[in-house]
């Protein structure tokens, strides 16, 4: 048979599918052509039959296999069938009975694989680490063995395996063994031997040396776990470790014998699912020797203490609750060691327990908390003989006062409701003083306060009262007098309203706030009304309600009268605003566009005098405004003037807008301006207003201005001259003018100063310069003269400054004084003799020379005490006036000083010259004097060195006995100390040796120091880590008794101790790596590191061979990582390149990281998988033949099994393709059906073509009849251009005929089948009658 290109098949199926009619054609034809008869049929296919059936069967069931997939063998279920009811000509009976065995065999032995395979998973599931290890590893070899059973028991695999071997021997010696070999094919397992069975076993899921491993692990694991746990039976029976050790040595010998999965198995084993195991147990047992040495020594120093000996009760509480901790921390077994010394100790647990408890009372209002104190006190008077360790009890009995107070004050509070409504505020007040200040022996008021829990009930009731005498106050607060009459008296009366009913009857002032309100109520309204429709009924409700106000016998009678009173005359200003309102309605609405301006303006004046919330009851101010606009600039002229008001601060600013308005008028309308009123006088005085408000220090023709201004003011009358309100600025103007030329000719005179004032002179008139008024100072005309003056006098000017500057208390006075100096030497003689302080400078120049000199006086310096001396003679040479003027004579004096006590010194050091019986006590003399000096006294110590050269001498001697003198066992520097004593020790010579004196001292400590040493010296990394371990556990022993303790260090000892226990359970699991079977050996490398970095790390540094572990490590680096990859494999994105990329990784991988990679049975099953992804992938819809593509890959899918399915991780890949499929061929089918003689044509094509474009674009080249749809898409646009064109026709439109010939036109140029789609044609006809 010719193979197909497997795409151009695709594509000829997929033509075919969409050409329906062309297969029906061809099948039509193809019968036509091959007419036979029936007989000539039946003859046929007799000969086909007999030339095929017996060679197709026995090929089939050749091939058949415990392989075969589920189809083949429902083929095979009816073909037997066949088999057995051929007649002999095609079976005889023996080839039928071989057959039939050969299908029984298959169908039996695809039962017992999946029973092995069933087996298999359980297996693997088996855990070393599990409690039911053995019960598992038993029930799987149970599962096995009748699995297995033998060649007598019904349904085993061996009774199967020997019924077909039975078969195939028979059908070789009789009639069928001409089929025989064939039908046998592959199914030859029936022969295997055990090896060769159990590696078929493996290759089906079942590990039969794994199972074979297991049971043998857990034989052996057994024999330990059972004598672990009557191990475990005789330490919780047995207190006696004397007993306990043999059983103890026995099991732990076996347990290192074991291997690390067998050890697994036991320290997991835990037959009675006790909470802790039996290992933990004996793990336990094993490190609590120390632990019950340690409880039973803290119980007997404690019994021997006396409550004297614990300075607070926290002190107690911890050595009771240290032996606490340590006992329960023990085991079981070892509890029962100690359990008669700690029972002995109750009394002292029981009274420590009360001690930590009444520590720990937090005062609190509830009930718990007096509770415990009562427990407490109940508890402690039980207490026998050791209430005195209670050291604070004194706690407790003030707890106790405190309860009973609170409960006191308590019923204070809970009294107050029973006793009547006038006795309540003295009841409160009680309570409340008994709550405030609690008194009495053992009391503390804080604590009480916090104990009471009926509080917030005193509160309520004072707060009631105190909102009822709030409410009081607000009362009588009120005055009907005052502005805030009416806020007040309304807050007052809501206050009121929100006490309840019992509070309200408390308000003395009651009836008189009801009174108040009713006032309060109705000024709210009147002062709260807003203009509506129903204005004046409003107006004239409020005045009934005013009318009705009565105060009569009230006492308020005068007050709330007068509020009465202007209640009525605010009333009446609303009515009489409300009457001009109405006034200025009527007059807006008489006037007109021929009505004068000044009945306009009028109106106007009218409108604006009313307050802003009338204005908003003028209803036709838009006439006015209108007709205002008729007169605008004029009106606005006249507007701005009336508007002018002289006491407004903005009064020349506005009428200078007035005027400048005005000054744009034509004549005409100016003479309009000046005759309405008395704007004619008016106008002349804003003139010279402006005038004076644009005059300008700055410009040039300031001065003529105001000369214009002042002429023009002096047009005016008197009476107008009064009205120009800012004429003071014109006499400013003309003040300026006077100031400044007074100042030029000041300046002006300077040109004839005498030197000794000239300076001074320029100085005043510069200072009087910047003082002056800037507008004057715009008017001087010799200020660049006056400029020159100071800058050519600037020079003398510093000078002078510098010299008035000096002052003595500066801290550089002399500097001053100095740069004073040669300022003035560098001036020329001119200018010297305009320094008119010079006298100054000479008068103290002498003085500050002295004031520099003592302050540079420094112990370091050579000179010091030359300088020191210079400075004394030149002083006392000084007059005391200038004596006085030393501000720093107080350093001198000083240094004197320190001179003296550092020669005080230096004579000491000179003693020491001579060694005699004193001379170790006068070195000790000086060294002591020089260090009490100062720093700056110490440089002033010449002989320091002769002192320091003498001390070394000795110094060797004493720092050695000081050393041992200061060794103290328990500081933390004790080692180090020790050390540093003996080295200086050794250092000395035999004559000084001899004095050193505690030498005894030292020698006691050294061994000490020596094991402390030895043990913080120790790590686990070391290579002598155990022998120095042990060494150091041999000094430690041989210690005296009290010398033992002061080894603080000795913890470490013991940790070290456990380390090595701790570690040797790591060393022995890697050192059990070669016996770890291939595909554990990546998990139990992992398990190792694991366990390993679970030790603390001192353990960590105890593992010798952890160097063979970090290389395993490196050798299965690589495998872990093709093992990650292989895991990963199915969720990759691109499962093709992870794919390869594995492979590349795994071929890298030598023979033995082969047998590492656990999973890579998976990774050698994916080839189906790989392939079927990868078809996926490449599927593109530009493919010609992309259907055909997708059905192929479909199929593909379809051929793997479930499991393979799963694994296709682009599966939606797939899934799209095939609803894009669909979505195409229902695009084609609506593109097939499309009819231009359908009356839904146009709707047709436009749901075809929205259909297309919802395609996926490149989706739409899979439309193999696109073409029609482009070509029906332009059919109904051009229909629909001439429909639109004669729906557009207006017979009314002046373009009428026009447009109807031109759709005539459109249409003519259609097609048939176009013109027929036409719908609405019958119009044009219509219209083209019309235009005939």
């Amino acid at each position: 048979m010719v193979r197909l290109n497997r795409k151009l098949t695709a594509g000829v199926l997929t033509s075919l599918l969409l050409a329906p009619t062309a297969i029906a054609n061809a099948q039509e034809n193809d019968a036509q052509s091959r007419i036979t008869t029936q007989s000539e049929q039946v003859a046929y296919t007799n000969e086909v039959a007999a030339a095929t059936t017996r060679e197709q069967l026995i090929a089939q069931f050749g091939k058949l296999s415990e392989n075969s997939t589920e189809d083949e063998m429902v083929i095979a279920a009816g073909d037997i069938k066949v088999v057995q009811n051929s007649n002999e000509s095609v079976f005889n009976a023996e080839e039928k009975a071989f057959i039939q065995a050969k299908y029984d065999y298959i169908v039996e032995q695809r039962q017992l694989l999946a029973k092995l395979k069933t087996i298999g998973s359980r297996i693997s599931t088996i855990l070393y680490s599990s409690k039911t290890f053995l019960v598992d590893v038993a029930n799987a070899k149970n599962e096995y063995d009748k699995f297995l059973g033998n060649d007598s028991t019904d349904k085993s695999y061996l009774y199967v395996q020997d019924q077909y071997k039975k078969a195939v021997d028979a059908a070789l010696l009789n009639s069928a063994s001409g089929i025989a070999t064939t039908i046998r094919g592959t199914s030859l397992q029936y022969g295997y031997k055990d090896d060769a069975r159990n590696a078929y076993f493996k290759s089906k899921g079942m590990d039969v040396d794994k199972l074979n491993k297991l049971i043998a692990d857990a034989t052996t694991a057994e024999v330990v776990a059972k004598e672990l746990v009557q191990l475990v039976d005789l330490l919780e029976k047995s207190p006696d470790y004397s007993t306990i050790l043999p059983g103890m040595n026995s099991f732990t010998t076996n347990y290192n014998g074991l291997t690390a999965d067998q050890k697994k198995v036991v320290e997991a084993y835990n037959p009675n699912d006790n909470t802790v195991p039996p290992f933990k147990k004996y793990k336990d047992a094993l490190t609590g020797l120390s632990a019950v040495e340690k409880v039973t020594s803290s119980i007997a120093q404690l019994k021997a203490k006396q409550p004297i000996d614990f300075s607070s009760a926290s002190s107690f509480i911890n050595a009771v609750a240290a032996i606490e901790k340590s006992y329960n921390s023990l085991d079981a077994a070892s509890k029962q060691i100690v359990k008669t010394e700690y029972d002995s100790i109750t009394q002292y647990l029981k009274a420590a327990d009360i001690s930590k408890r009444i520590s720990a009372l937090r005062v609190s209002k509830e009930e718990a908390y007096r509770t415990a104190v009562t427990d407490l006190k109940n508890e402690y008077d039980q207490l026998k003989d050791v209430q005195g360790y209670v050291k604070n009890i004194a706690d407790l009995q003030v707890a106790l006062a405190n309860v009973a107070y609170a409960v006191d004050i308590e019923k204070k509070i809970k009294d107050i409701a029973t006793v009547t409504d006038k006795e309540k505020v003295t009841a409160i007040k009680a309570a409340r003083e008994a709550y405030n200040n609690p008194t009495g022996p053992n009391i503390k008021a804080s604590d009480v306060k916090k104990i009471v829990n009926n509080l917030a009930e005193l509160t309520m009731w004072e707060k009631n009262l105190s909102a009822a005498l709030k409410v009081d106050k607000l009362i009588d607060n009120l005055d009907p007098a005052a502005k805030t009459f009416e806020s007040k008296t309304l807050a007052a009366w809501t206050a009121y309203n929100k006490l309840n009913d019992n509070d309200k009857t408390l308000v003395l002032g009651a009836p008189k706030l009801t009174l108040f309100n009713q006032y309060a109520d109705v000024s709210k309204k009147i002062n709260t009304l807003k203009p509506t429709a129903d204005y004046g009924i409003q107006l004239a409700e409020l005045k009934k309600l005013v009318d009705q106000l009565d105060a009569t016998g009230s006492g308020y009678e005068v007050p709330l009268t007068n509020l009465k009173t202007q209640l009525d005359e605010k009333l009446k200003a609303l009515t009489d605003e409300e009457t001009a309102v109405q006034a200025v309605i009527k007059e807006i609405g008489l006037l007109d566009k021929n009505i004068a301006i000044e009945k306009i303006l009028a109106a106007r004046a009218n409108y604006d005098a009313l307050s802003a919330t009338a204005k908003k009851r003028v209803t036709n101010i838009k006439v006015l405004t209108d007709l205002e606009k008729s007169y605008k600039s004029v009106v606005n002229v006249i507007s701005q003037f009336e508007k002018l008001d002289p006491s407004s601060k903005s009064y020349i600013s506005k009428a200078k807008s007035a005027f400048t308005a005005y000054a744009k008028l034509d004549e005409s309308n100016k003479t309009f301006v000046q005759n309405y009123k008395d704007l004619k006088d008016v106008i002349p005085v804003i003139d010279v207003m402006v005038q004076i408000s644009t005059l300008s220090p700055s410009k040039k023709t300031y001065k003529d201005d105001v000369a214009k201004a002042d002429e023009a003011f002096n047009k005016l009358g008197e009476a107008l001259k009064a009205k120009v309100v800012n004429s003071e600025d014109l006499t400013k103007a003309q003040g300026y003018i006077a100031l400044a030329k007074a100042f030029d000719d000041r300046v002006t005179a300077l040109s004839n100063e005498g030197p000794d004032t000239f300076v001074k002179k320029v100085a005043e008139l510069a200072a009087e310069y910047k003082a002056m008024d800037k507008n004057a100072q715009k008017l001087v005309e010799q200020a660049k003269t006056l400029s020159a003056y100071e800058k050519t006098n600037k020079d003398v000017v510093k000078v002078i400054q510098m010299i008035d500057a000096l002052n003595p208390t500066n801290k550089d006075y002399t500097k001053k004084v100095l740069a004073a100096r040669k300022a003035y030497n560098a001036l020329d003689q001119v200018s010297q003799k305009r320094v008119t302080n010079y006298a100054s400078l000479t008068a103290v120049e002498d003085v500050a020379s002295l004031i520099g000199l003592i302050s540079s006086l420094k112990p370091t310096s050579k000179t010091f005490y030359q300088d020191m001396k210079t400075a004394r003679e030149i002083y006392d040479a000084l007059p005391k006036e200038k004596q006085e003027a030393i501000v720093n004579y107080d350093a001198l004096v000083a240094a004197e000083n320190e001179q003296g006590l550092a020669q005080s010194v230096i004579e000491l050091i000179n003693l020491t010259e001579e060694q005699d019986a004193e001379y170790l006590t006068k070195l000790m003399n000086a060294r002591v004097a020089y260090d009490k000096l100062s720093s700056n006294q110490k440089k002033l110590v010449t002989n320091i060195k002769d002192l320091t050269t003498r001390e070394k001498a000795v110094k060797p001697i004493l720092s050695v006995m000081v050393q041992i003198n200061e060794l103290d066992p328990e500081s933390k520097s004790f080692v180090s100390k020790v050390n540093s004593a003996r080295k200086a020790y050794d250092k000395l010579s035999k004559d000084q040796k001899k004095y050193i004196d505690n030498i005894d001292v030292l020698l006691k400590y050294e061994p000490v120091s020596n094991i402390m040493e030895l043990i913080s010296k120790l790590k686990a990394s070391s290579n002598t880590f155990l022998q120095d371990t042990s060494r150091a556990r041999s000094l430690y022993d041989a210690l005296p008794a009290d010398m033992k303790q002061y080894v603080t260090n000795y913890y470490l000892l013991q940790a070290a101790e456990t380390s090595i226990l701790g570690a040797g359970n790591v060393m022995q699991m890697i050192e059990d790596l070669p016996s770890v079977e291939p595909k554990q050996y990546v998990k139990r490398v992992q398990e190792i590191r694991a366990a390993y970095n679970a030790l603390p790390k001192d353990q960590q540094r105890a593992v010798q061979n952890y160097r063979v572990l970090q290389d395993q490590e490196k050798l299965i680096k690589p495998v872990i990582s093709v093992v990650e990859d292989i895991d990963r494999l199915l969720t990759a994105k691109d499962m093709n390149s992870q794919y390869q990329k594995i492979l590349k990784a795994y071929d890298k991988l030598n023979a033995d990281q082969r047998r590492y990679v656990y999973n890579d049975q998976l990774l050698l099953s994916l080839d189906n998988v790989i392939k079927v992804y990868n078809n996926i992938a490449k599927l593109n819809p530009k493919d010609k033949y992309y259907f055909g593509m997708v059905e192929a890959v479909r199929k593909e899918y379809d051929s793997l099994n479930t499991t393979d399915k799963q694994r296709i991780s682009n599966y939606a890949i797939l899934l799209e393709a095939e609803k894009s499929m669909a979505d195409v061929k229902k695009v084609v089918e609506l593109i097939a059906g499309l009819s231009p003689s359908s009356p839904t044509y146009i709707e047709d094509v436009a749901n075809a073509v929205a259909a297309y474009k919802a395609l996926d674009s490149k989706m739409r080249g899979q439309v193999i009849n696109e073409d029609v749809l482009k070509q029906a898409e332009k059919d109904v646009a051009s229909v629909l251009k001439v429909v639109q064109a004669i729906g557009s026709i207006d017979p009314d439109s002046s373009s009428f005929e026009k447009k109807v010939l031109a759709a005539q036109k459109d249409y003519s140029a259609l097609s048939i089948e176009q013109q027929g789609l036409v719908y609405n044609y019958r119009i044009l006809e219509e219209y083209l009658k019309m235009i005939e």
